[in-house]
């Protein structure tokens, strides 16, 4: 009846053949309760009616306690993957085929074979370090993406910092702007009194803190204008020459965070990337544009050895490293967007549609 029952719950439930063979096998697995307690009671009466009944009370107390503890594992296990079922049917179907082998349809348990009776130790001891490697490997694979998912939010979360500070920044310099005639007279009051080397402290101050947060206006859009103008001094120190356009209204329909998010860590890797390249072949072109009421971005960059890409992604060649196109990747989903990474002849390309 176990073939059958194997093809009704894949027709009638739509369950995968693996999922229903580890249900199948597993209960049977549970019956031997059942079994032991109405050997046991067997033993003790010499009676089939003590055994029977020993077996249906065995039965419905083990039902009723797999319900009540194990009720849910059912939809959980219909989620994982081919791999974690395959561990987890390994016991039970060795047991299962091992049991009918040697007790249903043969004698050979029974006859007191020491190869029988050693080869059911064996099998089970072999399937469990079997059970452990594979469990181990998935162990440690999701525990590399869950440390991926935090160092991926970490980024995110000090991009929405960055941003703030910039902003913070640019408020208290249109206050300081805004204030400059009380400067002014305050620094003429400290020349007048002879503070000369104070006067000049809080001029080379201002001067700092205006080159620190100035604002290039790209577009009209203050998030662009803020990212773009974030890289300026990376730009300039590594000697890249850069192409920097923008056509982003002030109003869009993404959210500054994850827009931010986007490019800074675009125009981040591009730098990088660029650095590497031979002196005057460090290019770095970025374009973005709203069209259609989408937002089309284009990045390009030189470098000195071209990334591998593996399904379509660069892949670090370092540890620690690559989280930027992760990082990207995630934030144009989250704007129901899509993106791309590749190479083309000596540049590295970033297309993404938000």
């Amino acid at each position: 009846m176990h073939l059958p029952l194997v093809i009704y719950l894949c027709a009638r439930y739509r369950l995968s053949p693996l999922l229903a063979v580890l249900g199948i096998t597993s209960a049977y697995l549970s019956c031997q309760f059942s079994n032991w307690m109405g050997i046991a009671a067997f033993a003790a009466t010499d009676s089939q009616i003590a055994y029977y009944l020993a077996r249906i009370a065995t039965t419905l107390a083990v039902f009723a306690v797999l319900l009540h503890w194990a009720g849910d594992i059912g939809p959980r296990l219909a989620i994982k993957s081919t791999t974690e079922l395959g561990i987890l049917l390994i016991l039970p179907l060795v047991y299962y085929v091992f049991d009918y082998a040697t007790n249903v349809y043969t004698t050979l348990f029974h006859s007191g074979s020491v190869v029988t009776v050693e080869f059911l130790a064996f099998a089970l001891c072999a399937f469990y370090l079997m059970f452990l490697a594979v469990y181990l490997r998935e162990y440690e694979e999701k525990e590399t993406a869950e440390r991926e998912r935090w160092m991926l939010e970490t980024r995110d979360s000090a991009a929405i910092k960055e941003l703030e500070a910039w902003r913070q920044s640019g408020r208290e310099l249109s206050i300081l702007r805004h204030d400059m005639r009380h400067f002014l007279r305050g620094l003429a009051a400290l020349i007048e009194e002879g503070h000369t080397d104070e006067a000049l402290d809080r001029i080379d101050e201002l001067c700092e803190a205006g080159d620190r947060t100035a604002v290039r206006r790209f577009c009209a859009n203050e998030t662009v204008n803020i990212a773009l103008s974030s890289f300026n001094s990376d730009i300039n120190r590594n000697g890249i020459t850069a192409n920097l356009r923008a056509a982003v209204p002030e109003t869009i329909h993404v959210g500054d965070a994850d827009l931010f998010s986007v490019l800074s860590n675009a125009l981040e890797n591009a730098i990088t990337a660029a650095s590497t390249a031979p002196q005057g072949k460090r290019f770095v072109n970025f374009d973005l544009r709203l069209e259609n009421g989408q937002l089309l971005l284009l990045v390009s960059n030189t470098f000195d050895r071209a990334p591998r890409m593996v399904d379509g992604m660069p892949v670090a060649g370092h540890t620690g490293h690559g989280f930027g196109t992760k990082s990207i990747k995630l934030a144009v989903e989250r704007m129901n967007g899509n993106c791309q990474f590749r190479i083309n002849g000596d540049r590295f390309e970033l297309r993404a549609v938000m």
